[in-house]
Order: C-alpha cells, then sequence, then structure tokens
C-alpha cells in the first residue's frame, strides 16, 4: 500500500482488502454514516473524518499527514495484512472461504476503550438501528460539538461527564435500566489503566472488564476486541450461536463450547474470523428464526 497527503487529505493508492462499507457495517461500530455523495462521515477521538472508497483507492478528507500516522494507521489496522489472514483462515475451511468471499475488504477497527465500553453497555438486548440512535443521542447531549462543512457531529462524551450524570437526566436518550450501567461504567473507568491491559493475556483482560457494572461475559469479548486488547475473542450471543450451530455443527451447543472451539480452531484470528461469520450469516440472514429481524450485536 502506497499513501501520500496533500492538502487536507490523504489518499491511499491500491489498498487490498479495505471496502468501507463492510467495515462499517459489519456491527463493530456505530457512529459512521453514508452520505448522499456515497462518502462515510464519522468522528473518532474528537477527530472528523470523511472517507472514500474510489476503487481501490481510499481518500480520508478532512486529515493531514500527522494525524493519519497517529491515529487513522491504527484504527483502520493498515499495519496488517489482510491478504495473510484470510488465507490462513481459509486453510481447508470452506465455510470459512465462503465468508471472506462475501467480505474480503473487512478490516477490524481498533476503536476507543471508554467509547467501546459504553456503546456496548448500551448494545444489551437491542438491534443495530436502535443501539446508533442511543450512543448518537448520548453524543450529541454529552459530547462536545464539532462542525465539519454543513455538518455539526459531537466527540463522545469523556467519562467524567457521564460520571457526573444521574438516571433522571440520561431519561432523554432512553437508554432504560442500561443509564445505571453506563453512569455506574463511567465512575469505574478511572480505576483502569488501559496501557496496561494491553500488556495483560485475554483472559486477564476480560476479567478486568467483567468487574465493571452492566458488562457480560459477550460485552466483554466485545469491548476486548474491538479496542484491540483481546484480538482472539469471539464474542457469542444467542444468535451468533445459532450461527456457529448452523455452519460448525460439531462447535458445541453452548457459548462455552463455542468459544473453545473457535479459539482452538482460528487461534489468535478467531476475532476476525467471527466478524466474517458474522457479517457474512447477517446479510445472507443464516441461523435467524424471524426473516423480519434485524440482526445485531445484542446479547443474552
Amino acid at each position: 500500500m502506497e499513501w501520500h497527503a496533500e492538502k487536507e487529505r490523504v489518499i491511499l493508492r491500491n489498498v487490498a482488502q479495505f471496502d468501507l462499507q463492510q467495515t462499517f457495517e459489519c456491527g463493530q461500530c456505530f457512529r459512521w454514516r453514508r452520505l448522499e455523495n456515497g462518502n462515510w462521515l464519522g468522528i473518532v477521538r474528537g477527530r472528523v473524518v470523511e472517507a472514500e472508497q474510489a476503487g481501490r483507492d481510499i481518500i480520508f478528507h478532512n486529515t493531514e499527514r500527522s494525524d493519519f500516522v497517529r491515529m487513522w494507521h491504527e484504527y483502520f489496522d493498515l499495519g496488517r495484512d489482510y491478504g495473510a489472514v484470510q488465507r490462513e483462515l481459509s486453510r481447508n475451511d470452506p465455510v470459512m472461504k465462503e465468508a471472506i468471499a462475501f467480505a474480503p475488504g473487512l478490516r477490524l477497527l481498533k476503536q476507543e476503550f471508554f467509547e467501546i465500553l459504553i456503546s456496548f453497555i448500551i448494545s444489551q438486548n437491542n438491534n443495530i438501528p436502535r443501539i446508533k440512535r442511543i450512543v448518537e443521542c448520548l453524543a450529541q447531549n454529552y459530547g462536545r460539538p464539532v462542525v465539519y462543512r454543513e455538518h455539526v457531529l459531537y466527540a463522545f462524551p469523556e467519562a467524567d461527564v457521564l460520571a457526573a450524570l444521574s438516571e433522571e437526566s440520561l431519561r432523554c436518550i432512553r437508554a432504560g435500566y442500561r443509564a445505571r450501567y453506563i453512569i455506574r461504567a463511567s465512575r469505574q473507568v478511572h480505576a483502569l489503566d488501559v496501557d496496561a491491559l494491553g500488556k495483560m493475556d485475554s483472559g486477564s483482560v476480560r476479567q478486568a472488564l467483567l468487574a465493571l457494572h452492566g458488562v457480560g461475559e459477550k460485552v466483554a469479548d466485545c469491548v476486548g476486541l474491538y479496542s484491540g486488547l483481546m484480538p482472539d475473542a469471539f464474542p457469542v450471543d444467542r444468535w451468533v450461536r445459532r450461527v456457529m450451530e448452523t455452519l460448525y455443527p460439531e462447535s458445541g451447543t453452548t457459548n462455552e463450547a463455542i468459544v473453545a472451539f473457535a479459539r482452538r480452531k482460528f487461534g489468535p484470528l478467531a476475532g476476525i474470523a467471527q466478524q466474517y461469520l458474522f457479517y457474512f450469516a447477517r446479510e445472507n440472514r443464516i441461523g435467524m428464526d424471524n426473516p423480519g429481524s434485524e440482526a445485531a450485536s445484542s446479547t443474552d
């Protein structure tokens, strides 16, 4: 991959295995939206960027060289050879080969820890459209506004801002019982050293996350995976369980058995494997009891 910066944009040339739509719509993030011109607009760590796909080229508008090197390169996992990842996962596995062929441009984002923590606390027993609405409403009410052209976006709120709120003040976002989890987890997160978590094994990270209010096993695995702290995490809920029972009948019938199977089969690539399978199954309605339902990152 070659890239260069000019004016207020960075251009990536001939990027393999990178599709913006597949990456933003696979269920791992909730704040990227499609513009009328076909580009994608998002705000990450208070920085607004407009991403454009032009064939195999990717153009990031409203950014510069220093931001790309410091932030976007890691966020979009541009240092990983996804061709090698896909070859390894597809080896002797026709199911995974088909899933990857369906979405070869899907990438695993490395997202900001606190935002992903609160977002997946909100995701419990929820569907993707509603998760997006609640997360966006939270940012609009308690985040810092950032103007970009004709758009006003909102940075995700800081932990100390949410920690100072009452459940009553959060009624406006209609998060229901999750409001108390948002507040309590925001108060607890100050005691977490995220840099130290990054040096721990996945099991230790998971235990630290499970100590937070509102964080169960599925949420812990999602937070660990999408923040980059647990790349081998394989989040399982009742829908993913049905998918695995359909695509890999030998994986077992319990969450624990399926996670163990995935880690044996996919090893350190279990996290990205889950994303390929989740997106492939959701878009092809595999494992859905109700054809009219909206598959989401919902938890049991």
